[in-house]
């Protein structure tokens, strides 16, 4: 509610607050207070894959103006990326302002303002008190703290196989690689074959590193 009492003075329609995959263009979660319809929308028809903040930031820590409504149908990539561009316009947003938080990687937190009008139909003001409302809210607003009827959820269980999550669950438990294979009756070497893929799906640099997003993520639980 406070957040929505400074965007409204900042002239800020909506803002979006999200955790992303880039390399996998899923969202592990987000809490927004857009449109109830337009973010059912957006999730059923998977325009998270054709994001141009997902994509346009993939690289790391940054900003990016997206004028709505304004992709033409020859200059898309994909025609979903043509729909995104102007099922935004046909909600009321005529620019969006995203700033990407957190260090290069696949996983970066998303913070993204609306506004009604586009930077053509009227000067934008100074972008300093945007930017600190996007800075403030990417370190008070999480997965925990975001109201539950504002929060929405794309990246499913099914991003980990079942042995995958078990072999998690185990190393979560303190199992060593020799504990977890007799425990679940296979090689050590399928369990490190387990473990690879876990991180790779899940863009970790370690299995200790695989555990902490798969956990973050709700994929396991304790």
């Amino acid at each position: 509610m406070a957040a929505e009492d400074i965007a409204e003075q900042l002239g800020v329609k909506s803002i979006l607050v999200a955790e992303a995959h880039s390399s996998m263009k899923a969202i592990s979660w987000l809490s927004t207070n857009m449109p109830g319809h337009w973010m059912e929308e957006y999730i059923a028809e998977e325009y998270v894959k054709d994001d141009p903040f997902v994509e346009g930031l993939a690289g790391g820590p940054g900003s990016m103006l997206f004028h709505c409504g304004q992709v033409r149908r020859d200059e898309a990539k994909t025609r979903k990326a043509w729909t995104l561009s102007h099922q935004l316009k046909n909600t009321g947003f005529g620019t969006l302002y995203c700033t990407r938080f957190g260090k290069d990687g696949d996983f970066g937190k998303f913070v993204t303002l609306g506004f009604e009008e586009t930077a053509t139909d009227k000067p934008q003001l100074d972008m300093t008190g945007k930017d600190l409302l996007a800075a403030l809210l990417s370190t008070t607003i999480s997965s925990e703290s975001a109201p539950k009827a504002k929060q929405y959820r794309t990246l499913q269980k099914d991003i980990l196989s079942t042995r995958q999550r078990e072999v998690l669950s185990l190393l979560a438990e303190g199992m060593m690689t020799a504990r977890i294979a007799e425990t679940l009756g296979i090689s050590e070497v399928a369990v490190s074959q387990h473990f690879a893929k876990a991180r790779k799906a899940l863009g970790a640099n370690t299995r200790e590193h695989a555990l902490a997003l798969a956990m973050s993520l709700g994929l396991i639980s304790l």
